[in-house]
């Protein structure tokens, strides 16, 4: 049976904040898609969540803060102020940036060949939510993996039909003004002065490029 979808409210906010905490999966908001989240050191919760979406084991989650400088907890460059640029500028927002990994206790479903995906998000539901975790959160699309195109959005709808049978709670608030999967931009390989677009979202090459001192793939 699919799990209710709880409204956004002070303490639901609050529910499924202390059932993440508490080592459960809960579905929220982001800033594109509805998304599976847990806490970042919780090995049961983590591996439910692939589990639930069928994910391949060598696709890693990402790792969401609440503060945009907290990247630097997690994730390190050669010239750290392209990234502050980066995060300045679109930060809380829909990009997530793979960088180097800064932290070596990191799970390590959250690694892949020595880096991190570290995003922060604008939704003003997850901000109460992240607020009310109080630390970061590893997050993944609230879907079987490989049905939904990078363009669609995994709205309430999606998630439900999709994982909500196996979640602990759906917490709702859906973004606005995005219309696919967020940006990924690797900062992790090559010149400090160059990035790659792994996933193209709202965030464009151009905009990135203006942003910050880069030449983008």
């Amino acid at each position: 049976m699919a799990v209710s979808v709880l409204e956004p409210s002070s303490e639901n906010v609050a529910t499924a904040a202390d059932c993440v905490r508490n080592g459960g999966v809960v579905v929220a908001p982001s800033d594109t898609n509805m998304a599976l989240t847990v806490a970042p050191d919780h090995d049961a919760a983590i591996e439910r969540v692939y589990e639930l979406k069928d994910r391949p084991a060598h696709k890693p989650l990402t790792l969401f803060v609440r503060d945009p400088g907290d990247w630097r907890r997690f994730g390190r460059h050669d010239d750290p102020a392209v990234v502050d640029a980066l995060v300045d500028a679109f930060w809380p927002g829909p990009l997530n940036l793979v960088l180097e990994i800064a932290d070596d206790s990191l799970h390590e479903r959250l690694r892949m060949n020595g880096t991190v995906s570290v995003g922060c998000l604008s939704n003003p539901v997850w901000r109460s939510f992240a607020d009310a975790v109080g630390g970061p959160v590893a997050m993944t699309s609230a879907n079987r993996s490989g049905t939904v195109p990078d363009d669609e959005l995994v709205d309430v709808e999606t998630a439900v039909a999709h994982v909500g049978d196996g979640a602990d709670y759906v917490l709702g608030g859906e973004p606005d003004d995005t219309t696919r999967a967020s940006t990924i931009l690797s900062l992790a390989a090559g010149d400090a002065a160059e990035a790659t677009v792994l996933r193209q979202g709202d965030v464009t090459v151009e905009r990135v490029e203006n942003a910050a001192p880069l030449r983008v793939d």
